[in-house]
């Protein structure tokens, strides 16, 4: 039904549809934060190849980086962010990460989001992720239309018939409104043959 409905999307808009879930907010936060999330904070790994730190889904992950997260959303925030993530994404690609599902991404891809999402909505959703980890990785839309321009994206979630939204969903979508973000429910229903 999501593949179906990002055809039908694409056909409508002219442009391209992804079918991602909770792949792309929470990569591109991943390739945004690897360093601050893999720093040397004491008690949170345990051996080198864990997949995040011990506190990735704490509520005090981060207190515990707060200083390095917030002056990395200032390098972000100045700097050329399709290039800065792109960079993260070759750097790290195939490492194991919580955040990152390399299945899902490919630079292109990465390239073009943080092209078309304005600074201030990916940074407004990585805000929200880091207040509540373990609870805010989930819920994102199922679907993004990514353009050729700045501010050219739409999200959107899929529903079907009998199928309501969830309660973390609903909490994603009144935060995109809250944000200025274009997100928005697809009532999907099926058509006589």
């Amino acid at each position: 039904m999501e593949r179906d409905s990002a055809a039908a999307l694409e056909a409508r808009d002219g442009r391209p549809v992804f079918y991602l879930e909770n792949a792309l907010f929470t990569g591109l936060f991943g390739l945004a934060f690897w360093e601050q999330l893999f720093a040397p904070v004491p008690g949170a790994f345990h051996h080198p190849y864990q997949a995040g730190p011990a506190d990735a889904f704490s509520a005090s992950f981060f207190e515990r980086r707060r200083a390095a997260i917030e002056q990395r959303l200032e390098v972000l925030a100045a700097g050329d962010l399709p290039a800065l993530l792109a960079a993260a994404f070759r750097r790290y690609r195939g490492y194991q990460c919580h955040w990152v599902d390399w299945r899902a991404l490919d630079e292109a891809l990465v390239r073009r989001a943080a092209w078309c999402i304005p600074f201030d909505h990916l940074a407004g959703t990585w805000e929200r992720l880091l207040f509540d980890p373990a609870d805010n990785r989930r819920g994102f839309p199922d679907l993004a239309a990514l353009g050729d321009a700045p501010g050219d994206y739409a999200l959107y979630e899929v529903k079907g018939p009998g199928d309501a939204l969830q309660e973390h969903q609903r909490r994603w979508l009144n935060h995109f409104a809250d944000l200025g973000m274009p997100a928005s429910v697809l009532q999907v229903s099926w058509a006589d043959a």
